[in-house]
Order: C-alpha cells, then structure tokens, then sequence
C-alpha cells in the first residue's frame, strides 16, 4: 500500500510538472500555426494548452484572436465572454470584445451583453464604464429634411421646399410635404394641418381628412377625444370629437385636456377646470406652465406660478412639495421635469422633490430616460443619474422619442442644417 501511495504521489507531482510545458508546447505550436495564417488549427492548440493551464488568461486571449482570425465570430464572441467573466479582476477580455463590436457597428449587441452582464455581476466596475459609455453611442440616420421638429407619437414635422409634412420618427415619410402648418399626431392619430386655401382639417396616416372643424377658427389644439381646444372671435372653448363647440367659447386662454383636467384663463388669472367647464376649487393663478403641444398635466402634476413663484400642484389643486421655482417646463408622459432655481435648471420627481441640482443654463424635462441640457450655449443630453451621455454639442435639439431618436440641429462647416440621431441603447 505504501509503494502504491508513493507511486500515486510521485504520478500526480510529475503530471504537475509536466502540465506547464505542455502547455508551453501547445502554445508555440499554435504560434507557428499563426505564422502559417492556419487560425483554424491554431484554436486547436490554444484549446489544447488550456487543458493543461485552464488558469492562464493570456492563453484565452490568444484563442480568442485566432477564433476571430480563423472567421468564427460566433466562437470569438463566446471565448471573450468566458474570459471577462472567469477573470473578474482583469479588463482585458471585456475590452476586447466591446472594441471589437464598437468597430463593427454592433453596439446594440454590447450594449445587451453589458446589461445581462452588469445583472449578474453589479459590481464590476469595467463593465459599468463600458455601459455608460455606450448608452449615449449613437449612429446618424439618413433625413434629407431642411427642419425636423419634436418627435411627438412617432412623428415630426418636417419642412421641405416651404412646405410642411410629417415624419416618422425614423426619418420615413408619413405625409408629404404640402401643407402650410402642421403639427405632431395626437395619441389617438390624427395631426392637424393647414391646407393652402387656409382652412384647418384633422389628417390620419394616410393622409386622408377624417375631422373637419370648419371655417371661423383662428386656432386649434391637438385632437383629443375629451374635447380639442379652438379658437373663435378671439375666445377659447372646446369641441367635440365631431367638431361641434361644446358650450361657450369664454377663455382668454386654454389648455388641453389631459387625465381630466386643462386650465383655463379669464380676466388675467388661470383656474384648473374639468372636460364640462367647472372650476376645480377656487384656486386662481398667475400662469400655468403648458408642454409644445398646449398640455399642462402629464403625471397627473401642473407647474402653476402664484406669488411670482412656480410650484406643483395636482390636478385637484393640491400642492405638491415645498419648493418655489423662478420658471418650469412641463413633464412628459414619465420622468422628471426641468425646473430653474437662481437662473439655474434642474430637475424634480412627481412628488416635488429636487432630484437633480440646478446647474445647467437650460434644459428640458425627462423623457425615455435621457433630457437635453444646455451648457455654456450648447445642448447635449444627461441620463437619470446626471451622467452626460451625448456631449454638448448642438445648437438645438429635441426630446428623445420612444425610438430612441432625436432630431438636433448642429452647425457643420459654415451651414446650419437639421441631423436625425438613433441611440444605439434603444436599437
């Protein structure tokens, strides 16, 4: 037994020596292989190395540029992923692959990897650097369009020879260019438009009128089911999804509807009213604070200025918070809303709450996780922890759609000309 425990020992510590040249061996076969540009039998060898030194990083990284060279992406791709996952510590596999996808247009495909990653290990800190980097990577989208506008439902308007049409938010024609004005779809999809002749009608995607308010309106909101703001005679009322007037045209100002409630504005001061006209309360104020689209109360949330100060009340009038702000921009259908204190912007949460310090000369209010700020005259966009993830560099820009897209508006050499931007983070 004791010879037989011997001979074990001394089998086991020879195969312990053994091993490190062997894997030397397989590796310099695998470099003349390489030489010979024979990637193929290459990958044998690293693989066969790695048998005999499966704790040896560089060898897996030596695989993976021969998976590569010998054109089997797939098998590139896997090894470089077991190699950032097996070797925590280390950055080098993880660079490799982000690099490689970087230089192939395939930052959706790492911009996945990186968020299956970071789930399963939070805390490795490459790959947070890498996520962060990307998620504001973005490619140009073909729009050969003189001016782009905000990308509202999934359109745009878009200008073309003088003449305004709308646009996906992909840049596609939706209505061609030949209308006077246009405006953005309404969620339930149609978009105003003024024909030629002056008159103002409700078109859907297929260009066809389907609401027809008539002549005698001077303006007209977006379509809604719960009634479409017009103007008549200088007074502002609402109309039906018929287009017939509901009740008095009476306002000096008016909202649209939205979760039940609009302001409206007689004799200098705004009140919250509801679908049928009532006041809510007999809270009166200053201003109320509306969207581009003449909304004032996505989130259930209005900015309404009393006292010279904005804050935020609900759609019954409650207030919401303690903070005052010198001026506010609406919130969108989620996020945070941009707020200025001291000639500064920031941004609060839906319960009032600075979330955000104000420190941009401007900004816009969340949308699909990112907001446009500005910075010593240039705009770029910010994500929800304050992390800029497109720098500074445009004269203009807009929300970012649920597409993930954005229209920007940029000076390129001497001219000023409108670009369509995709976030690879959203592709």
């Amino acid at each position: 037994m004791t010879v037989l425990l011997g001979l074990a020992w001394y089998s086991a510590v020879s195969e312990a020596l053994r091993a490190p040249l062997k894997a030397k061996e397989h590796m310099e076969k695998a470099a003349e292989f390489e030489k010979k540009e024979i990637y193929v039998d290459a990958v044998v060898e690293y693989e066969n190395a790695l048998e005999y030194d499966p704790e040896n990083e560089e060898i897996y990284l030596h695989l993976a540029d021969a998976t590569l060279n010998s054109k089997d992406t797939d098998g590139f791709v896997a090894v470089c992923e077991e190699t950032a996952e097996t070797f925590q510590d280390s950055t080098k596999a993880m660079d490799l692959l982000m690099n490689y996808y970087l230089d192939n247009d395939g930052e959706e495909s790492a911009i996945k990897y990186l968020e299956d990653f970071i789930k399963e290990y939070p805390q490795n800190q490459n790959a947070l650097a890498w996520f962060k980097k990307l998620k504001g990577s973005y490619t140009e989208l073909y729009c050969h369009y003189e001016k782009l506008g905000e990308i509202v439902n999934h359109s745009m308007v878009v200008l073309e020879d003088g003449k305004y049409g709308l646009a996906n938010a992909l840049g596609n024609e939706i209505i061609p260019c030949e209308y006077e004005a246009m405006y953005p779809f309404s969620e339930e999809g149609f978009a105003l438009a003024q024909k030629n002749d002056g008159t103002w009608v409700y078109l859907d995607e297929e260009n066809r009128v389907r609401k027809a308010p008539g002549k005698g309106y001077d303006a007209l909101g977006m379509y809604t089911q719960d009634g479409t703001t017009a103007k008549r005679d200088g007074k502002y009322g609402f109309l039906d999804e018929d287009m017939e007037p509901v009740g008095e045209f009476v306002w000096d100002g008016l909202t649209g509807l939205k979760n039940g409630v609009a302001a409206a504005k007689s004799d200098g001061a705004w009140s919250l009213i509801t679908k049928n006209g009532k006041e809510r309360g007999q809270e009166y104020y200053e201003d109320v604070i509306l969207d581009d689209n003449g909304f004032c109360s996505w989130q259930k949330r209005i900015f309404v200025k009393k006292d010279g100060k904005y804050q935020m009340v609900n759609t019954k009038g409650k207030a919401i918070g303690e903070l005052a702000f010198d001026q506010a921009k609406a919130f969108t259908k989620e996020g945070y809303a941009a707020v200025c204190m001291d000639g500064k912007w920031g941004f609060v949460d839906e319960d009032g709450e600075l979330v955000l310090p104000c420190q941009y000369d401007d900004a816009q209010s969340f949308q699909n996780g990112f907001a446009a700020v500005c910075m010593d005259g240039k705009w770029g966009y910010i994500d929800e922890q304050g992390t800029v993830v497109i720098q500074p560099e445009f004269l203009a820009c807009s929300h970012i759609s649920d597409e993930g897209t954005a229209a920007v508006w940029l000076k390129e050499g001497g001219d000023k000309i409108w670009k369509l931007l995709q976030l690879n983070l959203f592709q």
